[in-house]
């Protein structure tokens, strides 16, 4: 009489721990086990070389070494050796354009991104595609997404919601909460008081809230409870790092003329920014630099940069939203009504100085996320991601360091640390198998094999 798996297996490891290799005899069908591969699992430690992952449904349920384990005959094993394994990365600034939205999330899978956060969206289209997604009829990345950005009023965007008085913020806050959006944005002109009313709105109804601003410092934002801050090397920190007798007479320069006094007055190393780091950390904010979007916007007239972001991997109807001439420069900078950003390339000199503001972030603490600001001209899903994180290592940042920005941090900042952003027992099975070691030269992080999005194969270049 033929003895049953179950009892095989434990003969097996009863047999293995008799010789000093104890081993788990795990047990259930349809086993997903990754094998051999070198496996960075986004918490920061050591890599573990000859890694086991067992994956059991959508979640990850052991983590270990060869030989740690014992599988049933209907384990499908995969062997990855020579290949490495990371959490899925986290796009935390990504804007779906309702045209190309399901080009857009469909590549960033390829890329390995399996989570974004859309902090700004037409009124339900991220809603919408967020619903789909998760239904099963788009493939895409998880989706956390905002409804319209939120502005003072008058606003000087016409893409915004401007609001006038505090009550109104509140209902604007309710109103998105209504609609099914699981964060808000707010934008430039939003003051102190208009701030305190949205964020105290927002979290009573357990929504975070990101900001893009400016009549509201970063320090005053971090004070009032906000949850998150991105663009740190653009309008938002930078002037508040001047020191204030001198904040008047820069702010209503123009752009080439504020490039030019700013670098004069700013200090990177004194107390203004020992303030601001300290604010960010103790009210622990997180912040998205979004340094690919600068460097497309303050180099938008740069062939080589151009190279560089490769526009021309975007997906067709992405690269339509951006104009005939998109090949020649970039068409936001040249294109758009507003002086004030078609102004953006006279401060070439200021992207280094944005990567020492990025650098000082981090040795202080703050906690910095990876993020694209999808959805403008030359920014292209996946690519731009993995560009960003070129960019951080760039500014001075360890690559091991970056990977936890790209996975664990992301996480963290969505409240979502319980779910993903590590390779540990417990988490969604969201994995992302590279050919290339991305710890010795992070531009690796390209060489994606093969994408994991809750124990599903949603992407494979040269696995079975």
């Amino acid at each position: 009489m033929s003895r049953p798996p179950l009892a095989i297996a434990l003969a097996l490891a009863l047999a293995c721990a008799a010789c000093g290799e104890p081993a788990e005899v795990l047990v259930g069908e349809g086993l997903l086990v990754l094998e051999g591969a070198t496996l960075i699992d986004g918490t920061g430690t050591e890599p573990r070389e000859d890694s086991v992952i067992v994956v059991d449904g959508d979640r990850i349920r052991r983590v270990g070494n060869a030989g740690d384990f014992h599988f049933p005959d209907s384990a499908r094993r995969r062997d990855v050796s020579g290949h490495f394994v990371l959490p899925g990365f986290i796009d935390m600034h990504v804007h779906v354009h309702p045209e190309a939205r399901i080009e857009t999330v469909e590549a960033l899978l390829d890329f390995g991104v399996t989570t974004i956060r859309s902090p700004g969206a037409a009124q339900s289209a991220g809603v919408e595609l967020r619903d789909r997604i998760e239904a099963g009829r788009v493939r895409g990345p998880r989706m956390i997404t905002g409804a319209a950005f939120i502005d003072g009023s008058p606003s000087r965007f016409d893409w915004t919601m401007p609001v006038a008085s505090p009550d109104e913020m509140r209902d604007v806050v309710r109103q998105q909460a209504a609609a099914g959006a699981d964060m808000v944005k707010l934008y430039w002109d939003v003051t102190p008081e208009l701030m305190a009313a949205a964020i105290e709105e927002a979290h009573a109804l357990g929504l975070k809230v990101a900001g893009h601003i400016r009549a509201t410092s970063w320090t005053q934002a971090a004070r009032l409870g906000i949850d998150s801050l991105v663009h740190s090397g653009g309008e938002g920190p930078t002037w508040e790092l001047v020191p204030e007798r001198h904040r008047a007479q820069l702010r209503p320069l123009p752009y080439p003329e504020y490039y030019a006094r700013w670098l004069e007055l700013v200090d990177l190393d004194g107390e203004l920014m020992s303030s601001l780091i300290a604010a960010l950390v103790d009210n622990d904010v997180t912040v998205d630099p979004t340094l690919v979007v600068m460097e497309s916007l303050y180099f938008g007239d740069d062939p080589k940069v151009l190279e560089r972001l490769e526009p021309q991997r975007a997906p067709a109807s992405v690269v339509a939203l951006w104009g005939p001439d998109w090949r020649k420069r970039n068409p936001f900078v040249f294109t758009n009504p507003m002086g004030i950003l078609r102004a953006f390339t006279s401060g070439k000199e200021v992207f280094p100085v944005a990567l020492r503001i990025v650098r000082r972030l981090h040795e202080g603490g703050v906690r910095l996320t990876a993020g694209s600001d999808l959805g403008m001209p030359w920014i292209t899903p996946g690519v731009s991601l993995h560009r960003e994180l070129e960019l951080l290592v760039q500014a001075g940042i360890d690559e091991a360091d970056v990977i936890v920005m790209a996975t664990r941090n992301g996480a963290e900042g969505l409240s979502l640390e319980d779910q993903l952003g590590t390779v540990e027992a417990g988490k969604l099975a969201d994995l992302v198998v590279l050919s290339a070691d991305p710890l010795s030269d992070i531009r690796n992080t390209r060489s994606v094999a093969a994408v994991y999005k809750a124990g599903e194969l949603v992407y494979s270049a040269a696995l079975p």
